[in-house]
Formats: C-alpha cells, structure tokens, sequence
C-alpha cells in the first residue's frame, strides 16, 4: 500500500485496510494493536472474525479518498458493487497508539432521512404555499445575474442565496477541490428554497442554472408547493463589456474569486440551453433601472 504522511492514526488505519484487504495471517497482533476500552466491548477474536468477513466485499481494496490527522484517520473505500463506504479509526494520543475505535459506515449512511427527490410530484409536504414565489436567476458568470438578483431581492424584500456564496463558505473545508461543487451548489440552493417555500416564504436562487435536470427540479418545487415559479435569463449582448465585467469584478466574497475565465466563460455561452419562453430574458447592457423594473414586473405578475 502506498503510504501518505505518517502518523499514529493512518499507520493504525493501514493496519485495518490490510485485514480488508483479505491479507494472509492478518490479525494475528489485534490484541497488541486493540485498545483495552475497545477490547472490552468487542474482543480482538470477534473484532478479526468480523474484518475478514468484510474483506469479501471489498478486497483488494481501492482506496478513493484519505482524510489524515494524529489520533483520527479515515480512508473512503470501494466495494465491488461500486458504492463508497468510510472506514474510520481513532487511536489513544500515548505510545503505543491503540486503535480506541473503528468502524464503518456507507459514505451516506442508511439511518438518514432520505435525500431530496430530483421530481418533487409526489413529495409529502405540509399545506402549500399561497402567494411565495420561487425565482431563479440564470446565466454564465459576468451576465450580470448576481447585481440583478440582488436588487430584486431588495426591492421585493425576498432572500437571495447565491451559488458563489455557498461555494466560498466551503473553501476552508476544500471545497475548491470538490469534484462535483456545482452539484453540491444546486443541493444546498434546492434546501434552502424547499424551507423557505415550505413556509410560505418566496426565494431567490442566484445560480448559472445550466442543468435542464435543474431546472425541471426546480419546476417541480415550485409546482408542489403551489408557489409562482419566475425565471430571468441574464446576458450582456457585447461582448467587450461582458468581458470587462467578468475580469475586473470585486465581489469579496469570502473564500471565492473575483475575476472568471472568459475563455470558459465563451465555451458555456455556446452551449447554453434555451429557456424555451418560459423566461424573462434581460440584457444587461441596457441601464440597471430599466432592468430591475422589467424584473420586478415578471416576479410579481
């Protein structure tokens, strides 16, 4: 096995991998690299019994993910059917470094309530909402969509949760490297406006919104929670401004950039999907006031 940066923890961790891993005369040791407390509830013979059993479901074992520190390590692990599981292992702080506890569980565990559904037809909610609104504000970074939405969110007195805002609060926990952080935008914007909608409460989503399979989520919330779905597609007709605006903009948003790529900025206008009419469309080189005005008509038709 390939070995990252010591520490008591992942030497322990390794150890408990190898058992997965259907390694010869694994365990041997277990009353050595057992903890007393942990000896006490389950015993080094149960524990080994238990760890080669699993070994079927896994071994040889691939290894997608490590998360390292002194006295806690945990390694995400595939099984054969494909599916991730977490494989956790704290050890005492003192020499020689026991294994205290481990265990494993489902990267998402089964005991949850079950995530958010991609169609909301057939969701269990209480009363619908009466006059709430859901809006979302759509288009490729620099369109002017986070100015737009937050003077209309303003001027109606409706919240605005922004993707850019969600994302940055992430970056101390590596969100800047997240395989799938738009993905993780979109589940978070979609709580944040089943709350709000669940209590009669309008919302903003201020969001790129270039996944059709969003917006028929989306579509779909509003449906079942009987509020008013609006949607105001952002877009500068010039180029050179949008340009500008994408390269020196300073939003200081905490744990986020300021200026964008124009060249991927291009890539994703070509390959934009149409709204199909169902949007207010608003070119924003037009003046701010002219556009806040077409929008706050659309939102309170």
């Amino acid at each position: 096995m390939h070995r990252f940066a010591a520490s008591p923890a992942l030497e322990r961790l390794e150890w408990i991998l190898d058992g997965l891993d259907g390694k010869p005369g694994w365990g041997a040791d277990a009353s050595d690299v057992l903890a007393a407390a942990f000896t006490a509830v389950v015993t080094p013979e149960r524990y080994v019994e238990v760890t080669r059993g699993r070994a079927a479901h896994y071994a040889p074992v691939v290894v997608v993910g490590l998360d390292v520190g002194e006295t806690t390590a945990r390694a995400r692990i595939r099984r054969h059917d494909g599916t991730v599981d977490v494989v956790s292992c704290v050890v005492e702080a003192a020499r020689p470094h026991r294994i205290a506890s481990t265990w494993v569980a489902g990267l998402v565990p089964t005991d949850l309530t079950p995530r958010l559904p991609a169609d909301f037809t057939d969701y269990d909610l209480p009363a619908a909402a009466t006059d709430a609104r859901l809006v979302v504000f759509s288009g490729v970074p620099g369109s002017g969509k986070s100015t737009l939405a937050d003077a209309a969110g303003a001027e109606l007195g409706i919240p605005v949760f922004a993707t850019d805002w969600l994302l940055g609060a992430l970056t101390p926990f590596g969100g800047r490297h997240f395989e799938a952080s738009l993905a993780i935008a979109e589940e978070v914007l979609t709580t944040l406006a089943l709350r709000q909608l669940a209590a009669g409460q309008s919302v903003i989503l201020d969001h790129p919104t270039e996944r059709v399979a969003t917006r028929d989520r989306w579509r779909s919330l509003a449906r079942r929670t009987g509020a008013e779905f609006r949607v105001v597609v952002c877009r500068c007709s010039d180029p050179q401004v949008h340009r500008g605006r994408l390269e020196g903009r300073s939003r200081e948003i905490p744990g986020w950039h300021d200026a964008g790529d124009w060249s991927d900025v291009r890539q994703r206008l070509a390959s934009f999907p149409s709204w199909h009419g169902e949007a207010l469309s608003v070119d924003t080189v037009q003046p701010s006031e002219r556009s806040l005005a077409a929008v706050v008509r659309h939102i309170t038709a």
